[in-house]
């Protein structure tokens, strides 16, 4: 397996990955999407909200806020000892906002929320989270800490993490071939011994003397079976080239354990039988739906007087 990186900036990272089939091109994409874990707030306590946004909704707002990550000092809540249901200064960081409008009608951003470490901070300071009018405010204390894209999106480091395959496609015209990499750039297309190379087929197409050049139908019968072009983009939360490694190291202890339970012969796990719940007569109340009287709500029923 080989990778080279095509391109590096601070939230987004292209590279080539070769020697890989598409089973195992996907598997890191969908490591990167649902298993690197971030930070998000998870709980938010209210002590004042007379803006016109609703609990519920500016707590869902403030829940997508990406957070600026630290994976080395803080504990998936899982893995914490502690045991709390808030959870302890290894697993979780709070954050406060405490603003009122007093004159004017102000716009209340991600940047005013105050985090009790300085290196978990709101990825963007311009999230607008609401509006308030002369006299309104919001005060609160959330929780946040580390979780995975698995059980919410709004615990996935990307934004964009997409793959596409490679394209090597015979040379006719060495003259016009190398007028089209000079316009568009090695890394778009470059050329590899009497093949050209397309690596960003979007980008490549978007050229009209790249596409006049080479046809559409061409570079997807050409397609490498083994080499992949892929783009990851962060949220802000991780650098991307972190989130990259971060799925390599996940991914590698998955294939560890797969490697293990093979060797043992553990890989087919002991199927449970299914719990069957029971039913209590004449009961039309499930747990949670409100009181019940038992003995107002006894009757006797005959076979037939329940409909389906």
């Amino acid at each position: 397996m080989k990778t080279r990186i095509i391109s590096l900036s601070e939230d987004r990272l292209t590279f080539l990955l070769e020697g890989v089939d598409t089973s195992f091109a996907n598997a890191l994409r969908r490591t990167m999407l649902s298993e690197v874990p971030i930070m998000a707030i998870e709980d938010i306590f209210y002590f004042d909200n007379t803006s016109l946004v609703p609990d519920e909704v500016l707590a869902h707002r403030i829940g997508l806020v990406p957070l600026k990550t630290d994976l080395e000092d803080y504990l998936l809540p899982e893995d914490c000892d502690c045991e709390s249901e808030l959870g302890c200064p290894k697993c979780r960081v709070i954050l406060t906002l405490d603003v009122e409008a007093e004159d004017d009608t102000i716009t209340v951003y991600s940047g005013e929320m105050e985090s009790e470490d300085p290196e978990i901070v709101p990825a963007s300071d311009k999230i607008p989270l609401a509006k308030l009018a002369p006299g309104q405010s919001i005060r609160f204390e959330a929780y946040a800490q580390l979780g995975k894209g698995e059980e919410h999106s709004k615990w996935s480091p990307v934004s964009m993490a997409v793959y596409q395959n490679v394209s090597m496609v015979p040379i006719s015209d060495m003259v016009s071939t190398e007028e089209c990499i000079k316009q568009c750039g090695d890394r778009v297309a470059e050329i590899v011994g009497d093949e050209l190379k397309v690596i960003n087929i979007i980008k490549f197409e978007s050229c009209k003397l790249c596409r006049d050049l080479v046809s559409h139908e061409d570079i997807m019968g050409n397609l490498k079976e083994d080499e992949f072009f892929f783009t990851v983009e962060s949220n802000g939360a991780l650098p991307p080239e972190k989130i990259l490694k971060h799925a390599v190291k996940i991914l590698k202890e998955k294939l560890a354990t797969l490697k293990d339970k093979i060797e043992k012969d553990e890989l087919h796990d002991e199927i449970m039988d299914f719990g069957i719940p029971e039913f209590q007569e004449g009961t039309l109340y499930t747990v949670g739906s409100g009181e019940y009287d038992e003995e107002e709500g006894e009757e006797d029923f005959t076979e037939g007087d329940i409909e389906e």
